[in-house]
This record gives structure tokens, C-alpha cells and sequence, in this order.
């Protein structure tokens, strides 16, 4: 429930209001009390004079009223059980309590509550004498003192009352300044400067006030400015960045959080589901749990990109957590790459190797006494080291443009010379024949040894595969692509098969006994060289693979006229 709020010019007068009327009472009770007892002495003082004075001159009976005419006021005596007087019975009121006390020895004046008659007894002769005295003037005195007092006091208290509530404002409106100027600081204004025109102790208030909002505004600039810095930091970071509340509305996110979540993120936005398979969201809420630690996770959401996400958890002082992603996507290409280099170079170097071994081995073994067999065992070195030597370009061609680190050189290939050169290098079983179907002065500019290396490595399965009949490669072309096959009369595969023969390692009924590389090293040429590669095959009907490298610049030979 929220307090009402009482203005404190409200509160103040009233308090101001109360202090006057009370100061005001007690001066005005003070006065009246003073003035009424000093006309009371002075009367009593007067009737007890004139009650002595009476008793100098031998009052008597007989000569009471003649002396009572010579005193000052208006007197009446009285003598009471004085001898000669008359016997009587003191009366009530002031008189009684007169006589009272003189029989016992004391002299006795005193009032009426109206300041109206004076009594005053005296001891006489054995009796009392008793003086009273009617003084209209000192009870009209008394009366007129009260009412004026009264009157000055009510002046008074509404004079206090409305400088209490004037004083009330001008200390409120300095406190409202001083609240405003609070408020305006609160919202982030230090510009504005508060004047005092008193040096009182609100003055030193605001101007303490004053030089706080002072400090308050340099420091704030020197966070400004490490504030700035530290956004220009964060935003030439290769690392997403991102803060975030409890409520998962970001509040900060530098470039690269921006294109890693979605492009459009904006602070004010929610946090966004940007990845299927990963819950960024309810990671990013587990980070505002008591007993959250930095957290970190590895995101594939396919198989093209991978994201490293390391959440930092909110600290008991702060209500926000950070995130910062991590494009892990080149990084592990680079690592599939080197991994791929590996397979592909053991896969790859091995025939020729093992052809380059077996040749040494029969010259060491006499052939090279015999100058023909010597020539040509020579021969299958040069041309299998030749190889060798454009099959490690290749794979490193393959493993660079696979990682990213370099684009493959490409270059004007006649494909007429590269097939027959491919053809000559394939070993078909007895009976087969190798053909080669392509027009003189066809040619593509690509990089030549992964093209040849795709070429040898599907002339090479395609005679493996071909018990009889034929192998043909074949190229043709128009204005716009080239498309290059390699086909044979093999048994076909299978369309289970076909689905998985370019998988790594992936070693199908035709090849038991291999490594599943080589088709796979196919498909990763063709696509580094930035065409795509078809099978077509049918159990029973043979095998047609067919590279097309589109787009392309092709040129011919013109013959002429």
C-alpha cells in the first residue's frame, strides 16, 4: 500500500503554526497572570494602608464614617468586637476570613476574583478592624488588561501562523529545487548547475550538493569514455559478445553476435533461437541460477557450421549475464582439411609408391644388367615419380582450398591430351579396351592436377571394376559447361549403394578391400573446382560418372578456311 504524501511545507507550517500558538499562549498567560497581580498588590496594598491609617486615628463607633471619608479610596469600616462596638457576627466571604485571621494576630488583605472590592483586617483594640474597599477602576483595569492580552495573543498567533507557513514555503521551494536537481541527476543530467542566494545551511547543502554532481559528472565522462573504448574493443573481436537480463532482452551485441545470431539483433530485441538442435534461450535462463559457473558448449547445428558458446553467469551485484559465441566453423575445416590431407595423401601416393618399390626392387634384382628392362622399369619411374609429384599438389591444392587458406590456381586445360594421358596410366583387365572420346581443342580453365587427380581416380575404379568390355572417357562441351565422363561396362551398383559410394571410408561391394577414399577425394576435387559430380548405374548395366563443370569458359579450335 503507498503512503500518501504530505508535502513538507504542509508539515512544517502546521509545526510552525503550533510553536507560534503556543508561544503566543504561554507570553499572553505570562502577561495576564503579571499586569492582573500587580493591580492586585497595588489594591491590596492600597486597602491595607488605608485600614492602618484608620487605626492611627482612633476609630470608633461613632466616628468610623467621618474617618473612612478621609482616606483615599472609597472605604467602609468596620469594627468588630471592639469595646463600644456593637456585638455582630463577622459576615461570610473575604470579611469572615478577615477576622479570622487578625483575632489570631496576622494582618489579612485580600480581593474578590473580579479585582472589584478589597478586604484588609487588621487586630484593633482587642477586636478587629476591617477596611473595605471598592475599586471599579482596578477591576476595569484588570478586565480591559485580559482582553487586550487576549486580543494581542489571537494578533499574534495568526501573525506567527503566517510566517511560520512563509518560512515553511521558502524552505520547501529550496527543497524542491535541491529535489529536482537530485531527479535530474538520477536521470543521467549533470549539466545543470544549482545556484544559493544564502549562505545558510542550505546553501552549504546545495553547494556540497553541487560539487558532488560536479565529481559525479567527470566520472561519469571517464566511464563514457572507458565505456566507448570498451565497445570499440568489443566490437573488433572476432567473438560474438552479448549481455543479457533476466528476461533474456539483450542490452548489448557487437558485430559479430549480430551476424552469428541472425543480423537484425538490436538491444531491446529477445534473445533469439537462432540454431536448431541447441536451446540457446534456456541455456542463456540457466545462467541467472544462484549456483550457475561459466559454462561452456560446442554447437553443430549441420554440418556445415560449428559454434563454441561460453556463458559467464550473473555476479550477485549485477542483473545481467554474458554470452560470447564463437565461430568454431574455419577452425574445424581447417582440422577436417589436415585430417583429410592425411587420409587422402596415404590413399593417394601408395600406387605409385608401391609401383616406384617394385621397380627398384626388380633393377636391384638384375634388370638393370639388361639395358631394355633397365629403360623400362626407368621408364615406370620417371612417369610414376611424375605422378607422385602432381598427386602432392594436388592433395595440397585440395587441403588448402578445403580450409579456406588459399584459392586454387586455375588455368587453360586441353582435356583431349589430359584424357589420353589418364587413359594411358589405367591398368584394365586382359580383354578390356581404354577409349577416349573428346574433340581436339576442347578445353576448360580449371586447375589441372585435381582435375586429373578426379580422372585417375574413377579411370582407376572404373578399370578395377571392369571385367569386360570397355572404358571410355569422354569429354564434350558448348558455350556454357563442359562435361567430362568416365564410363565402363562393370556390373553397375546398386541404388542402395549409390547413396553412400562418395562417403568417406565408405567401402562398397565393388571395393571390399580399399580404403573408401577414392571416390570420396573425387567429389572433394569436383567441388573445390566448382562443378558437381552425377553417377548414373543400374545393376547389370555399367557405371557412368559424370563430372560437369559449370560454369566454365570453354574454347575450341577454330580450323581454318
Amino acid at each position: 500500500m503507498t503512503r500518501p504524501f504530505i508535502g513538507v511545507r504542509w508539515w512544517l507550517g502546521v509545526a510552525f503554526a503550533v510553536v507560534a500558538a503556543t508561544s503566543t499562549a504561554i507570553v499572553v498567560a505570562q502577561f495576564s497572570d503579571r499586569s492582573e497581580n500587580a493591580f492586585r498588590n497595588h489594591g491590596e496594598a492600597q486597602t491595607l494602608t488605608d485600614a492602618q491609617r484608620a487605626a492611627h486615628q482612633e476609630v470608633t463607633p461613632a466616628t468610623r464614617k467621618s474617618v473612612a471619608s478621609k482616606l483615599q479610596g472609597n472605604v467602609r469600616l468596620r469594627l468588630i468586637g471592639v469595646p463600644g462596638a456593637k456585638t455582630a457576627t463577622a459576615p461570610p466571604g473575604l470579611q469572615r476570613e478577615g477576622v479570622q485571621a487578625a483575632r489570631v494576630g496576622d494582618q489579612f488583605v485580600k480581593g474578590t476574583s473580579d479585582g472589584g472590592v478589597f478586604v484588609a483586617a487588621i487586630p484593633y483594640h482587642g477586636g478587629v478592624l476591617v477596611a473595605i474597599s471598592r475599586q471599579p477602576a482596578t477591576a476595569e483595569a484588570i478586565d480591559t488588561v485580559n482582553g487586550e492580552a487576549l486580543r494581542a495573543g489571537v494578533i499574534a498567533g495568526v501573525i506567527g501562523v503566517i510566517v511560520g507557513l512563509l518560512f515553511a514555503q521558502l524552505i520547501a521551494l529550496r527543497l524542491r529545487r535541491l529535489s529536482a536537481a537530485t531527479e535530474a541527476i538520477a536521470h543521467g543530467d549533470f549539466e545543470t548547475p544549482l545556484r544559493y542566494h544564502f549562505r545558510d545551511e542550505f546553501g552549504l547543502l546545495i553547494q556540497n550538493f553541487d560539487r558532488m554532481r560536479r565529481q559525479l559528472r567527470r566520472s561519469f565522462r571517464r566511464i563514457e569514455a572507458e565505456r566507448d573504448r570498451l565497445r570499440l574493443l568489443l566490437e573488433r573481436l572476432h567473438e560474438g559478445v552479448l549481455t543479457i537480463d533476466q528476461d533474456l532482452v539483450v542490452h548489448f551485441a557487437n558485430t559479430e553476435a549480430r551476424r552469428l545470431l541472425g543480423g537484425r539483433l538490436r538491444e531491446g530485441d529477445e534473445l533469439p533461437e537462432p540454431w536448431q538442435g541447441f536451446a540457446l534461450r534456456a541455456f542463456a535462463h540457466g545462467l541467472f541460477d544462484e549456483r550457475a559457473t561459466v559454462t561452456q558448449v560446442h554447437v553443430t547445428p549441420d554440418e556445415a557450421h560449428a559454434y563454441g558458446v561460453t556463458g559467464i553467469p550473473s555476479q550477485p551485484e549485477t542483473d545481467w549475464a554474458l554470452l560470447v559465441v564463437d565461430d568454431l566453423t574455419e577452425q574445424e575445416r581447417r582440422e577436417l582439411a589436415e585430417r583429410e590431407f592425411v587420409s587422402n595423401a596415404a590413399h593417394e601416393l601408395r600406387t605409385p609408391l608401391t609401383t616406384i618399390i617394385g621397380a627398384v626392387e626388380v633393377l636391384q634384382a638384375g634388370a638393370k644388367e639388361d639395358p631394355a628392362e633397365r629403360d623400362r622399369f626407368l621408364g615406370h619411374i620417371e612417369r610414376e615419380s611424375g605422378r607422385l609429384a602432381r598427386l602432392a599438389r594436388a592433395m595440397l591444392t585440395l587441403a588448402r582450398a578445403h580450409s579456406g587458406e588459399e584459392v586454387p590456381r586455375v588455368e587453360a586445360v586441353d582435356l583431349a591430351p589430359l584424357l589420353r594421358e589418364v587413359a594411358a596410366g589405367l591398368q584394365p583387365h586382359q580383354g578390356v579396351t581404354v577409349d577416349v572420346e573428346v574433340a581436339d581443342g576442347l578445353a576448360v580453365e580449371v586447375n589441372r592436377d585435381l582435375l586429373e587427380q578426379a580422372l585417375r581416380n574413377l579411370g582407376e575404379n572404373a578399370a578395377k571394376h571392369t571385367a569386360r568390355g570397355s572404358v571410355v572417357l569422354r569429354a564434350y562441351g558448348d558455350a556454357n559447361a563442359v562435361t567430362v565422363e568416365v564410363e565402363d561396362s562393370g556390373p553397375g551398383i546398386r541404388p542402395e549403394v549409390q547413396r553412400h559410394v562418395f562417403d568417406r571410408f565408405y567401402r562398397g561391394e565393388r571395393d571390399a578391400h580399399g580404403f573408401g577414399l577414392g571416390l570420396a577425394i573425387v567429389r572433394e576435387s569436383v567441388r573445390t573446382l566448382g562443378g558437381r559430380i552425377e553417377l548414373d548405374s543400374s545393376p547389370g548395366q555399367g557405371t557412368v560418372f559424370r563430372i560437369l563443370l559449370t560454369p566454365a569458359r570453354v574454347r575450341e579450335e577454330v580450323t581454318a578456311a
